[in-house]
């Protein structure tokens, strides 16, 4: 099961978490006990606005539902741009060892599995957080997280105003998910699964994009069929559902722009704090990768499907 971006904070007012904390706890037991190894694909902890001693303290429990994994061999936890505070020194050690266990907690910068069917590979699924590549993110990320801590927080706290990132500015998504697709689409028989934009993309197509493409399927059957009235509140439903998606709090309004491409070697695993206390990630069991959110549609702790396919299907298309 793959989780990203549950950015714990130290549950002040801009803590992306606490709305998240049920749904995400919920998600954790339920997959610990149906015996998923658990990745966690980068900035699990939002380290550019707190100390790591005041998240481990705000989330012990959380940290220890994760610790679970850990203790029996099924834990892999990839490192993103504002939890790489972890890699400093004995930080990791002081602060996350007392709960994981004697065990050392290794963060990966990445994750390179070969998927096989039986003695034949398939292709390669390629984990890694996504921010690689953005110079505020990645080169510059150490006067970025100053700048975040001193600077922005103050003012976010003051003036409620974010800046325009990936996580908050569609277009800004758009060209970030276009850079990845294009990236991925040169290497033959690799699959790329990222975090960091906050928002999921299945087989190189957006959320938002997905249901596009399926209201303009329902308003293709009603042209051929105006009078149904059944018809009629699929697409209205299927409208609703696309402008719920596009809106999220705190960000630009509009669309995300097209597919980010024609070939399925993009995915992301969308995040774990959304500001409605939503969450999604990528839950791949038995040769089949799914889009997964939770709650499912009528609230419950339970995992609803938004979108699934067969990685062998997949790799064909991406060989």
């Amino acid at each position: 099961m793959i989780f990203s971006d549950q950015h714990r904070g130290a549950r002040g007012g801009d803590d992306q978490f606490r709305k998240a904390e049920r749904a995400y706890n919920a998600a954790l037991a339920w997959y610990f006990r149906r015996g998923y190894t658990l990745v966690v694909l980068g900035d699990a902890d939002e380290l550019w606005k707190n100390a790591p001693a005041s998240v481990v303290d705000a989330y012990g429990y959380t940290l220890s539902l994760e610790a679970a994994f850990h203790r029996e061999g099924r834990l892999l936890r990839v490192i993103g741009n504002h939890d790489d505070d972890w890699l400093l020194g004995d930080t990791a050690a002081r602060h996350l060892q007392p709960l994981f266990g004697p065990t050392p907690l290794t963060f990966h910068p990445s994750l390179l599995f070969s998927v096989r069917d039986g003695g034949r590979e398939l292709g390669r699924l390629f984990l890694v957080h996504g921010h690689q590549g953005s110079p505020m993110s990645d080169r510059w990320a150490h006067l970025s997280r100053l700048a975040v801590r001193y600077l922005y927080r103050p003012w976010l706290r003051l003036t409620g105003v974010s800046l325009d990132t990936p996580s908050k500015d569609p277009r800004l998504r758009y060209e970030h998910n276009l850079i990845m697709h294009a990236w991925a689409a040169t290497q033959p028989g690799l699959v790329l699964v990222c975090g960091h934009t906050h928002r999921p993309v299945f087989e190189s197509r957006s959320h938002p994009g997905q249901l596009q493409q399926r209201l303009a399927a329902l308003e293709a059957r009603l042209a051929t069929h105006p009078g149904d009235r059944a018809l009629q509140d699929e697409v209205a439903a299927a409208a609703a559902d696309l402008e719920w998606v596009r809106s999220q709090e705190n960000e630009r309004h509009g669309a995300e722009g097209d597919d980010a491409g024609p070939t399925p070697c993009y995915f992301n695993a969308g995040c774990c704090c959304f500001g409605d206390g939503d969450i999604t990630g990528l839950d791949i069991e038995g040769g089949t990768i799914r889009l997964v959110h939770w709650p499912d549609k009528e609230g419950r702790p339970r995992p609803l499907v938004l979108e699934e396919d067969s990685l062998q299907e997949v790799f064909a298309r991406v060989s």
